[in-house]
């Protein structure tokens, strides 16, 4: 079974991505997850397209693997955080666990202090 794990970040900004396409804006609902190293939370695949949906739970495994989640499965997965319930999701093959922020941001190790998902370099040692 492949792991994936999300943050809350992530899930909010799913969650956020579908609100604005319901107010008629232009918004892609996908977020791109690639952290197969994380120290902790180590996904299995090596990348993953994660697209919000309206309706419908859908994973798409092969060369070029996306997940759909939907809106209820993304506010079901948001509900667990509030009642600090733990959060997975199993999806034909593939098992989404949800985590909290503090325990998902990081620091890798104590000579990168760049929180992981960050796209900018980490700082340069002096």
């Amino acid at each position: 079974m492949e792991k994936l794990y999300l943050s809350r970040r992530n899930i909010v900004t799913l969650l956020e991505k579908l609100d604005r396409v319901r107010e008629g804006e232009s918004s892609p609902c996908t977020i791109i997850k690639s952290d197969h190293a994380h120290p902790v939370y180590p996904q299995s695949i090596r990348r993953i397209a994660v697209t919000a949906a309206e309706t419908g739970d859908q994973y798409f495994p092969g060369v070029s693997q996306r997940l759909n989640l939907s809106r209820a499965t993304l506010t079901l997965l948001l509900d667990h955080f509030d009642k600090q319930v733990d959060s997975k999701v199993e999806l034909n093959g593939m098992l989404v666990t949800a985590v909290h922020d503090d325990k998902y941001y990081v620091d890798r190790d104590g000579g990168n202090i760049t929180p992981i998902g960050h796209v900018s370099p980490p700082p340069l040692k002096k």
